[in-house]
């Protein structure tokens, strides 16, 4: 057994200290918000918990289509500020609305004054110039924008997710059928990928050569200047190019959100004779809205039905474990992305399971994804699991080795937390 000594040890290897904020303070905090949310559609919803979450999905999906700078801006227009002091405050700094200090910074998420220590998104500054009750502000701000008066970042959300729909359409469609695709798709039948799990993760790829090929085809599709999916490649003589920002030989899982609207891919590099997808894997997303992103888990959640659908939940190291394990018929696996510790990400995880399963090896020759976040779950009235995995290998070693049988034996064995802990 693992004693709490060395396992302490072991944490702290991986900086756990950094994340000692209890989730218990996120969760005071989200029941604080809960109670002033008033859920647009409460008839859609079955109990007290998914009312309150919902209504902070309503609340968080506004405030990323709220644009926070235009929201202050039309605020002091409004309140009769100064000409040169808007001027000052489109550029991201001006006087503060509320105590008219200098050092007031606002950016499109939000806005906070060095000096009163105002704070908040878009919502909390329109609320507060105007000496409304938060949900109110929320439903006027809602309102300004269906009408118009405000322009938001809806425009821009979507045009972006109508590029990234296409090229996801196009990567996906390249890797099933054409001959471009034909390395990915050995690799994908060495992994024992079946058509079905290639098609519910609408798994794409990306040849080598031309680096323009997704331009081309968004332009022949009528998007005019494909920038938002391009990026510079400079060559030895100085000269720079727009290039396909996903191009480059890549194997690429779409980055979704609970409405099934893109925000980007993975993408891990293929290289002939690969024996594993497990490691490699990098996140590239358009940081439209990063409130949004912070929220996403991997596959994303389909609120109402999906709350609390699982009883027992295992959190993968990687987004490939996700694939390989759904491709065997387990589909109670989520991938947290970079940042596991994130507490909006952690809502939306808690929001999931009842409980959590981390795989842990005795050797400490894993990641420690799964511990990172160990002591904020620890806090909650929610179990928190450990199951064994192989040192070399992890969970693919276990799901290769066994198959569907011994990982779920793995789940079932799981042992709680703090029993780990030797308490």
């Amino acid at each position: 057994m693992l004693t709490r000594r060395n396992l302490f040890k072991f944490a702290a290897t991986f900086g756990l200290g950094a994340f000692a904020p209890s989730l218990g303070q996120l969760a005071r905090g989200a029941a604080v918000e809960s109670r002033q949310v008033q859920d647009p559609s409460p008839d859609s919803v079955s109990s007290r918990h998914e009312h309150s979450s919902l209504g902070l999905e309503w609340f968080e999906n506004l405030k990323d289509d709220l644009d926070c700078v235009e929201v202050v801006a039309y605020v002091a227009s409004a309140a009769s500020m100064p000409g040169s002091a808007e001027i000052n405050l489109i550029r991201g700094s001006s006087h503060c609305l509320f105590c008219g200090e200098a050092g007031f910074r606002v950016g499109p998420e939000s806005f906070r004054c060095m000096w009163c220590e105002a704070e908040g998104s878009a919502i909390e500054c329109y609320a507060r110039a105007e000496g409304l009750p938060h949900e109110v502000a929320a439903v006027r701000l809602d309102a300004l924008l269906k009408e118009g008066v405000l322009k938001g970042r809806r425009l821009e959300s979507e045009h972006a997710h109508r590029m990234l729909e296409e090229a996801q359409c196009f990567y996906h469609e390249l890797l099933c059928e054409k001959p471009d695709g034909e390395m990915a798709r050995q690799c994908l039948a060495e992994q024992g990928m079946t058509q079905s799990t290639i098609k519910r993760f609408r798994l794409g790829y990306s040849p080598p050569e031309p680096d323009d090929l997704l331009s081309n085809h968004l332009v022949a599709a009528g998007y005019v200047i494909p920038k938002l999916l391009q990026t510079i490649r400079g060559n030895e003589d100085g000269e720079e190019k727009p290039v396909d920002r996903y191009g480059g030989g890549y194997l690429l899982i779409p980055i979704c959100d609970h409405a099934g609207r893109s925000w980007g891919f993975m993408k891990h590099r293929l290289i002939p004779g690969q024996d594993s997808l497990h490691g490699g894997w990098t996140q590239d997303t358009l940081a439209v809205s990063e409130r949004r992103l912070r929220r996403l888990i991997f596959p994303a959640p389909v609120w109402p039905q999906d709350f609390n659908r699982h009883k027992r939940l295992l959190i993968t190291e990687s987004p490939w474990e996700v694939v390989a394990l759904h491709n065997a018929g387990i589909q109670n696996a989520a991938y947290l992305f970079d940042s596991a510790t994130d507490p909006v990400r952690l809502r939306t995880l808690l929001a999931s399971s009842y409980d959590f399963v981390c795989a842990f090896d005795y050797r400490g020759e894993r990641s420690a994804t799964a511990l990172r976040f160990v002591e904020r779950l620890e806090r909650e009235s929610r179990q928190l699991f450990v199951m064994t995995v192989p040192s070399k290998g992890g969970l693919l070693s276990l799901l290769q080795s066994g198959g569907h049988q011994a990982v779920q034996d793995a789940m079932s064995q799981a042992i709680p937390f703090h029993q780990l802990m030797g308490e």
